[in-house]
């Protein structure tokens, strides 16, 4: 059976953070997701999963303001370490097995410096996350959403997970179909080696049953690849939250 996390995020925004988890509790989901919530302290999020039973499965290290991230940054090494540390901290609190670190925007004459950069934050972000049993994971992000995003292809990506070891991999189905990419392809060769799974229609990013997905094929190809992890639910909701959510009563 496919388990499915809800991302906080982007789901549930109706209501407050806080008030997120019981909502999401109460429409089936048995975990959650999100970015980094800065009107929460580490200690009231681990509350409030004891509260509702919730698990945290993907953790992200926070953004500064108008930044995709740092890890590929020049001459941020320090705010890196400073963002990664406070994100790990989270993570460790709420029990998140995996976080997720962002590397930012890169000119393309600048990449050479900043890959050798993202090297060397990576590797140390690695073996302080592996301290407390986190497990760091990367994502691709296409160029149309943001463009010059470091890591620029799933290609790329898995590329960056083969030459560090230990560092993770999530697969995003919607970042994939925007780079023109069969899902069904990439989840037949790389769901095997994906320690997170991300869905959303394409091109809107919407409900997945909105738009190019062919959600019955992908639902049926993450269970005939006998897929253990989460799926993400990682979408913005076209009509409302619990509106929108009949395609997850129906698969479900």
């Amino acid at each position: 059976m496919i388990k499915y996390a809800a991302n906080l995020s982007l789901l549930f925004t109706e209501w407050s953070f806080e008030d997120r988890f019981s909502v999401a509790r109460d429409a089936g989901f048995e975990a959650v997701e999100f970015s980094f919530p800065r009107d929460m302290t580490a200690a009231e999020i681990a509350e409030n999963l004891r509260r509702t039973g919730l698990q945290q499965v993907l953790a992200t290290v926070p953004l500064r303001p108008g930044s995709k991230g740092l890890a590929a940054q020049s001459g941020k090494a320090g705010d890196f370490r400073e963002d990664f540390n406070l994100g790990l901290e989270y993570a460790v609190e709420g029990g998140s097995p995996l976080l997720h670190v962002l590397s930012g925007v890169v000119e393309q004459k600048n990449y050479a410096l900043s890959s050798g950069l993202f090297v060397d934050n990576m590797r140390w972000a690695i073996e302080e996350a592996t301290r407390h049993d986190v497990k760091v994971v990367i994502e691709a992000i296409n160029q149309t959403s943001v463009p010059g995003y470091f890591i620029r292809t799933l290609a790329g990506a898995v590329g960056w997970t083969q030459r560090l070891e230990g560092l993770g991999l999530i697969l995003d189905l919607y970042h994939a179909a925007m780079e023109r990419l069969d899902p069904i392809a990439c989840l037949d060769l790389l769901l095997p080696q994906s320690d997170h799974l991300q869905i959303a229609g394409y091109p809107g990013r919407h409900e997945p049953n909105i738009g190019n997905l062919n959600l019955p094929e992908v639902l049926e190809s993450i269970n005939a690849h006998s897929y253990t992890g989460w799926v993400g639910c990682e979408y913005q909701p076209a009509d409302g939250t619990l509106k929108g959510m009949r395609w997850l009563d129906h698969f479900r």
